[in-house]
């Protein structure tokens, strides 16, 4: 049963709901971005957690390793699954809503598919993503407590630190050269590898830099802060983008675009450190908030959840509209993926981030009101031996009435059909499955995204040019495409944001277009006034028919309304983890120094772009 707690280390405590409310705007595509073309969310906040863990962590040689296994299974691996067994029924009654009678049933393996992707990447689908974190700190905190156990007698903090800081680069290096989909059974003992660091890095703190930490004047902190920024400012000049600091996808070992790699360690250290001081530099004006420790104590909550509650938000957003007509509110949209937004204006993911925090915290303050009715009548019961049978009891029972509403909910949501005996490939290609770390950036693209009404669906566009197309030895109509999409770069209070195009197909080698209209969303009259540059992204989701591991992006075109351009060509990446990507910058023809083309008050963009070395597989 859940009681209300109050943490007693303040810091940590900030710390910590800070980490939280970072992961939630990550997920809505950044409607804060708190500093974060300084120091990316990605490129910090899981290794903080493990770092804050760390802090707290008091392994030693005495520790009783089966007792402490206990206690994490308790603490961790217990609300893993009932959190995972809500969003799950919360997903079907989601689903039930938007969908109704186009609601796929669930396919014959889906059991077996869910159990080995949370042995693999830690989750059992894209809605509860974020809950991968879960399974990857306790295999972490338990490797770790045996390893300190057996080796206490000579542990070095510092010479440990070191050596594990050499294992993560290997993992990061293992992770860019190696196939990781050969590996999957092995990506938890990676990321074990990956977080060691940051476990002994809180231990290090707590033990011998705290206090020096903590006594440095507020002029010493701030300048601290200054110099982390001024760090990562030029970090990003040696990258091939500025964002490849960060990194996506950590829950498949992805996402590691720096060429460099230390990256990862580097910009952790720097993004832990800078909230870290800052948190002590301005903590004390909240350290009695009852809403940032009641935050900070529910993060598990706000984790498992905050994905669902942006779902209920549509669903909401989705039965006004159904009355009165929502601006460039989406259902078919919606309907096919769960990192739909509504996307009217940037401002409304502000919507997003507080259902996101709020939905959670709400639902777990119901769940904290029941357990204590329940515990003030179990208090009642007389004598010590009575309480503690009822309060096994009760227990039993409330676990026999979640695993009722979780089949009813199942049952009540099943669709009416016949054929059951679906593939589970076939029900995720009807479903859109949609990696949230391709669909956001805890996820999924390269750079922090602001996204149109409907774009991160994989839209097929009609203006796709398939004439001249080179034989690839299947009809383009038999074969399941890979998916190209505009990425452009554009100023906004002067900071850098990124609009994504809706998805076009490429079913092969060949030239295609593209076309952006003025008039498309509210964002793109934003994105044509302040456009920076330009790219193209080609997606593989490993379901396609198309194979781009050799592909290339060449003769790129750019038009503007009739005026062809002149284009530079300024660098592509690989194929790495499905994702090719090539950027590009436009200039005026007529103009006598390169100067970027404006943009601005212009009405069409149309990029012309040729795909080769592409094979059917």
């Amino acid at each position: 049963m859940s009681e209300r707690r109050d943490k007693s280390n303040k810091k940590f405590m900030l710390l910590s709901a800070i980490g939280i409310f970072m992961v939630v705007d990550s997920h809505t595509f950044t409607a804060f971005n708190i500093l974060g073309d300084f120091i990316p969310y990605n490129s910090f906040f899981m290794p903080m957690f493990v770092f804050i863990s760390g802090y707290f962590n008091k392994v030693n040689n005495s520790t009783n390793l089966w007792t402490y296994f206990v206690k994490k299974v308790k603490t961790l691996l217990v609300p893993y699954v009932g959190l995972t067994l809500t969003v799950f029924t919360l997903q079907q009654l989601v689903a039930y809503i938007k969908l109704g009678n186009e609601m796929s049933p669930l396919p014959a393996g889906y059991l077996t598919f869910v159990l080995k992707r949370i042995i693999t990447v830690g989750s059992f689908a894209a809605i509860a993503e974020p809950m991968w974190f879960v399974i990857a700190l306790f295999a972490t905190l338990m490797i770790y407590a045996v390893l300190k156990k057996f080796l206490y007698k000579i542990w070095n903090s510092y010479i440990i630190f070191v050596i594990f800081c050499g294992l993560q680069i290997f993992v990061v290096y293992l992770a860019k050269t190696a196939d990781m989909e050969a590996l999957e059974y092995l990506l938890v003992p990676f990321k074990c590898l990956f977080f060691f660091p940051f476990i002994e890095m809180g231990i290090i703190y707590r033990d011998h830099l705290e206090k020096r930490h903590t006594a440095m004047s507020g002029g010493s902190k701030i300048i601290l802060m200054f110099i982390l920024l001024a760090i990562n400012t030029v970090r990003t000049n040696y990258m091939p983008t500025a964002y490849d600091i960060a990194v996506d996808r950590i829950n498949e070992l992805a996402g590691f675009t720096s060429p460099y790699y230390i990256t990862p360690l580097i910009s952790a250290v720097v993004g832990i450190l800078f909230w870290l001081t800052f948190a002590d530099l301005v903590g004390k004006q909240v350290y009695e908030s009852k809403f940032v420790n009641y935050m900070s104590c529910n993060t598990f909550w706000i984790m498992g959840l905050h994905i669902i509650f942006f779902n209920i938000l549509n669903c909401i957003l989705m039965g006004i509209n159904s009355i009165v007509e929502l601006p460039y509110f989406d259902v078919e949209a919606f309907k096919g993926s769960e990192w739909y937004y509504w996307g009217i204006s940037g401002n409304i993911k502000i919507l997003y981030v507080l259902a996101g925090v709020l939905g959670p915290l709400g639902l777990k303050w119901i769940y904290d009101r029941l357990c204590a009715l329940v515990n003030d009548r179990i208090k009642k019961a007389g004598s010590a031996q009575k309480v503690k049978t009822l309060k096994l009891i009760s227990k039993a029972a409330f676990v026999l009435i979640f695993a009722l509403i979780v089949g009813l909910v199942v049952i009540l949501t099943k669709p009416k059909t016949d054929d059951l005996e679906f593939a589970y490939d076939d029900y995720y290609d009807e479903q859109d499955y949609i990696d949230p770390d391709v669909a956001n950036g805890d996820a999924e693209q390269d750079f922090p995204v602001t996204y149109d009404d409907g774009q991160d669906l994989p839209d097929i566009n009609d203006d796709t040019d398939y004439n001249d197309q080179t034989d690839t030895g299947t009809d383009p109509k038999d074969v399941s495409p890979v998916y190209a999409y505009i990425d452009v770069v554009y100023k906004y209070m002067g900071t850098n944001v990124d609009y994504l195009t809706d998805q076009y197909m490429i079913n092969g080698n060949g030239t295609y277009t593209v076309t952006i209209n003025r008039n498309d969303t509210p964002e793109t009259k934003l994105a044509f006034d302040g456009l920076y540059y330009m790219g193209i992204r080609l997606l593989d989701d490993d379901m396609s028919d198309v194979d781009i591991k050799n592909a290339v992006i060449t003769d790129v075109k750019v038009k503007c309304d009739g005026v062809q351009l002149k284009v530079d060509d300024a660098g592509s990446t690989p194929y790495e983890e499905g994702v090719i990507y090539d950027f590009f910058d436009s200039y005026d023809p007529d103009a006598s120094s390169d100067t970027v083309y404006d943009f601005s008050d212009k009405n069409t963009i149309e990029i012309t772009f040729t795909v080769s070395g592409a094979k059917i597989k």
